[in-house]
């Protein structure tokens, strides 16, 4: 099965649940684009974990909180019922499942996984669910990097830089503007009330929830943008459930004259 990493419920939520709508508007795009030919459907995490993450019991109840409120919910769809394990799916298996029921018969799923500890790697090999899935073990950058100079053309690449890592800020933003140019859609995730000048030099909409200690933040660019109007009146709920409060933060732009 694989060892469960712990991480903070609030938080995680509000990351998975923008990653499927935006994944699922960005697919469901995609293979109408492909019309009767099949497409490959691929998937990039920069920071994937383990795959399996505990507790379930506290998400499950603040999604059964919200869940009356919130229709069509891919995330709901892909997280399912809680597991006798208490587990729920990290952000790379969540991915997984939204793709998988999106896609036609004779469409690929693809997924490249990538974690810096190599032990998490290893679990995240025993947790594998549907599709192909590629494991990597590389400084997240680089990483990124590597599979964009590979033959095609990643369908979503969520970047989640780690909390620890001074330069993650900076590269984000290197990051997103290549992404933005390359029209590839991408979400990237940062802390909260420190990221001003990310979505200043990105240009792009914040959408935090506001939490004592649990701060957090997701931005959508590169296409998958599109799916932020629809998803404001789920996140105002979702955000209620979760006792926080959804903050939308638009980028400052300043003008220069000389």
């Amino acid at each position: 099965m694989g060892e469960i990493g712990k991480i903070a419920v609030a938080p995680t939520v509000w990351t998975q649940f923008i990653l499927a709508a935006a994944l699922g508007t960005v697919i469901r795009r995609q293979i109408d684009i492909s019309g009767d030919r099949p497409a490959v459907l691929s998937y990039v995490d920069t920071h994937a974990g383990p795959g399996r993450l505990s507790p379930a019991a506290p998400l499950h109840a603040a999604m059964a909180t919200a869940g009356g409120e919130i229709g069509g919910s891919a995330y709901l769809a892909a997280l399912g019922a809680a597991s006798a394990d208490d587990w729920y799916p990290g952000s790379w298996l969540v991915a997984g499942r939204v793709m998988c029921d999106l896609a036609r018969p004779d469409d690929a799923v693809e997924i490249d996984v990538n974690d810096l500890s190599e032990t998490v790697i290893e679990q995240a090999r025993r947790n594998r669910e549907a599709g192909r899935v590629r494991f990597w073990s590389h400084d997240w950058f680089l990483f990124l990097r590597s599979r964009l100079g590979m033959g095609n053309t990643p369908s979503f690449i969520f970047i989640d830089p780690p909390v620890d890592d001074p330069r993650g800020p900076a590269y984000a933003i290197d990051a997103a503007i290549l992404l933005d140019t390359l029209s590839v859609p991408y979400m990237v995730s940062y802390p909260a009330r420190e990221c001003q000048e990310c979505l200043d030099q990105v240009g792009r909409t914040g959408l935090e929830l506001h939490l004592p200690g649990q701060d957090t933040g997701v931005m959508l660019g590169g296409g998958a943008e599109r799916a932020l109007l629809h998803l404001v009146v789920d996140l105002r709920r979702l955000a209620s459930a979760l006792g926080g409060e959804l903050v939308i933060r638009l980028p400052h732009h300043d003008d220069y004259s000389i």
